[in-house]
Order: C-alpha cells, then sequence, then structure tokens
C-alpha cells in the first residue's frame, strides 16, 4: 500500500505542540512544562477539565430533591406514568438483565 500524503486531524483535534524554547509555534494562552532542552505545552483545557472534575465529585449521586418530590406525586397521586413509558422502563430492565 502506498500513502502520498499524511493524513492530518481536523485542526480542532490535533494534538497540542511539543516546541523548542524559542520556536514560532509557542502558543501564548498555553501553560509551558520545561524539561531540559524540550519545551511541551498544555493547554488551558486540562486545567478545566481537572476543575470540572473537582466539581462533579462533590455532586451528590441521589438527587434528594428529585427524590422528596417523586415520593410526593406518589403519596399524593398526582404522579401519572403512560403505557409507553411503563412498556419502555420494562425493556430498558430487561436489555440491561440479558447484556449487562
Amino acid at each position: 500500500m502506498r500513502v502520498n500524503a499524511p493524513a492530518s486531524a481536523p485542526e480542532n483535534l490535533q494534538p497540542d505542540k511539543v516546541t523548542r524554547p524559542g520556536s514560532p509555534f509557542q502558543q501564548s494562552n498555553a501553560v509551558a512544562v520545561n524539561s531540559g532542552q524540550d519545551q511541551a505545552q498544555f493547554s488551558a483545557d486540562s486545567q478545566t477539565i481537572q476543575q470540572l472534575k473537582a466539581q462533579l465529585s462533590q455532586v451528590p449521586e441521589v438527587r434528594q430533591d428529585r427524590v422528596n418530590a417523586l415520593r410526593q406525586a406518589v403519596s399524593s397521586g398526582s404522579y401519572q406514568v403512560s403505557d409507553q413509558q411503563l412498556s419502555d422502563a420494562m425493556a430498558g430492565d430487561w436489555l440491561n438483565q440479558v447484556i449487562g
């Protein structure tokens, strides 16, 4: 098989560039990490992702306000489930048992 030109990913999927100090490709919005002669740059996106992970870890798995609202709706008789919703839930449970 012959390859004529290297394939490139879309610009938004390009990995962050690793450059040498003084390179014209250095980006001003990136955080530089110096390790000897070479220099690696990490975009601010990685910091944002770490912050979002920290925030997500603070969110409880059980949304107690939603649970309380559903309990109240069931006890008052105002919670309505359509036949379609019920059959979808049953099919989903069955698939989880078969597959997982």
